[in-house]
């Protein structure tokens, strides 16, 4: 905020009376002394004082850190289909609520399908995301589950993959940079055939997502 300071202008008004006198009681001899012409005033002196601009203590304060770009603007789904070798439909916005152990954290998720073949989610939170537990990379649970570190995501500090221990396949791979937790989803359909790496396909994408968000 800029605070304008404006001074008043001071006028300096000078009108001095000279008053005419006749020796002869008027030079018309009536006994009435002509009117005398008044000066004319001063001009006005001008002395305004030009406005001084401050700069307020909130103006220096650092702003607030940009909030993170939406999921669906991070991938398309040219860049699932890349990673998984299937085609998939656009990308369909989303997000919620999500809880894991202390800690409790909102994130902006963009969903892609593969028909009949897998559900592909990326979810992708900021510090101020967490609401409960601060900012980290929470460990997933290990119930029903197969969970290892993921310490080989390039731009990550810290990650997690977590994949079912029995059919349909579903798996989750949290990786985390200092300023972001991105999450890879994927839901198989029951008794399909996949081909490929999960693991190594979901860090692809979660690398992708991490270098826009670095750049």
């Amino acid at each position: 905020m800029r605070v304008r300071r404006i001074w008043p202008a001071a006028f300096l008004l000078l009108a001095p009376v000279l008053t005419g006198c006749s020796d002869d009681g008027g030079v018309d001899g009536s006994g009435v002394t002509p009117p005398t012409d008044t000066p004319s005033t001063p001009a006005v002196s001008d002395t305004t004082t030009a406005p001084t601009e401050t700069t307020s203590a909130a103006e220096t304060t650092s702003a607030a850190p940009a909030a993170l770009p939406a999921a669906c603007d991070l991938v398309t789904s040219d860049d699932i289909a890349k990673a998984f070798g299937v085609s998939f439909e656009p990308g369909v916005a989303g997000g919620g609520s999500n809880g894991e152990g202390a800690f409790v954290w909102e994130s902006d998720d963009c969903s892609f399908v593969a028909t009949d073949l897998v559900r592909v989610t990326v979810a992708v939170s900021g510090p101020d995301d967490f609401t409960k537990g601060g900012f980290g990379c929470p460990q997933p649970s290990e119930d029903s589950a197969i969970l290892e570190p993921a310490d080989d995501i390039a731009g990550a500090t810290d990650g997690w993959w977590k994949v079912s221990d029995a059919p349909p396949l579903a798996a989750t791979l949290r990786a985390c940079s200092a300023s972001a937790l991105v999450a890879v989803e994927l839901e198989y359909e029951d008794g399909v055939d996949y081909e490929g790496d999960p693991r190594s396909q979901s860090i692809a994408l979660a690398e992708l997502v991490l270098a826009a968000l670095q750049g």
